[in-house]
């Protein structure tokens, strides 16, 4: 009984890294909304949890450093519990991500489970005596205890890792190598006079209402805003329409909205049909777009968005601004 109630343990926290990784976009930007660090190491640091989860998990599963697979479970279940009780303090009651977006648990919830998998670890604390080095060692009589206990301990570190830091193409080597070259000037040109974004320093988002990136996008961007309190007068939003019934976007915004986890931008927000849209951003979307009097100086997707740089820009924006009105 005692074996099998450890194996679920571990089971619980593979189930629970497994199903981050599925939705590992939505995890980083829980991460970043903190605003602790920037957006590249609330990345990193995303997955480095989900790899321990998973290393852990496997842990418990398996036997292998019994003992300091224990302490690390202890370790991190207080961990969290720590944070759980902060943000209940802080009258936090969204899903922590625990399962990700597979399972939405407020703090409460997550904190109950972590006692339960705290007490189901204290009851079988002292399981298994026989692990997969033991029945490895009884197959291959020559195998040294030590070292086979450190090769299969990083064997399933570096898979684990490996796994986690391949998977999904917001990862963290995308967003630093990957640069898009999506946008047309050419075509923009004409959009930016009839929207009169054609003077100045313009930072324009280019989302659809129906794609899920998008979300993340305006959540990211969102985050962004808030925590360096920017003023939005050069921050402008264009929609690009998904039927050919313009009305149905006054439905369809707000549930974007909505879907994102945000509040609408109070920016100023423009509408154009999908038959300019495209060709224009040849159909890559997300896009944050900097223009200086309509010339594009930098092309960002969800993934390549610097929030440094997207600060900077801004405030350069506004300090123009305000130069020219002395």
């Amino acid at each position: 009984m005692k074996l099998f109630l450890r194996i679920l343990s571990g089971a619980v926290f593979c189930a629970s890294a497994i199903s981050k990784l599925f939705f590992m976009e939505s995890f980083e930007l829980y991460v970043f909304s903190f605003g602790f660090l920037g957006f590249d190491l609330c990345s990193l640091l995303s997955r480095i949890l989900v790899s321990s989860e998973l290393i852990i998990g496997i842990g418990l599963i398996s036997g292998i450093w019994r003992r300091t697979v224990n302490w690390a479970c202890a370790l991190m279940l207080g961990f969290f519990s720590v944070f759980l009780l902060w943000r209940w303090a802080l009258g936090d009651n969204q899903s922590c991500h625990c399962f990700g977006d597979v399972l939405e648990m407020n703090p409460w919830q997550s904190l109950l489970k972590n006692l339960v998998i705290g007490a189901l670890l204290a009851f079988g604390w002292n399981v298994p005596k026989r692990d997969i080095v033991t029945v490895l060692k009884e197959k291959f009589p020559a195998l040294r205890d030590t070292l086979c206990r450190a090769v299969v301990a990083a064997t399933v570190s570096l898979a684990s890792f490996s796994v986690v830091f391949a998977t999904n193409p917001a990862s963290l080597y995308f967003r630093i190598f990957s640069r898009s070259n999506s946008f047309s000037e050419q075509l923009w040109g004409p959009v930016s006079d009839e929207f009169s974004l054609s003077d100045g320093r313009q930072a324009v988002m280019f989302l659809s209402p129906l794609c899920e990136h998008c979300q993340h996008c305006a959540s990211k961007v969102s985050t962004i805003l808030s925590r360096h309190d920017l003023d939005l007068s050069r921050l402008h939003v264009v929609f690009m329409t998904v039927t050919d019934n313009e009305a149905d976007m006054d439905v369809l915004i707000p549930a974007f909205y909505e879907k994102a986890g945000i509040e609408p931008f109070d920016v100023d927000t423009h509408i154009l049909g999908y038959e300019r849209f495209i060709p224009m951003t040849d159909g890559i979307m997300p896009l944050v777009c900097l223009f200086e009097d309509a010339s594009l100086l930098k092309e960002y997707s969800y993934s390549t968005l610097d929030e440094k740089a997207f600060v900077e820009f801004l405030l350069s924006g506004e300090e123009s601004h305000d130069n020219g009105e002395q």
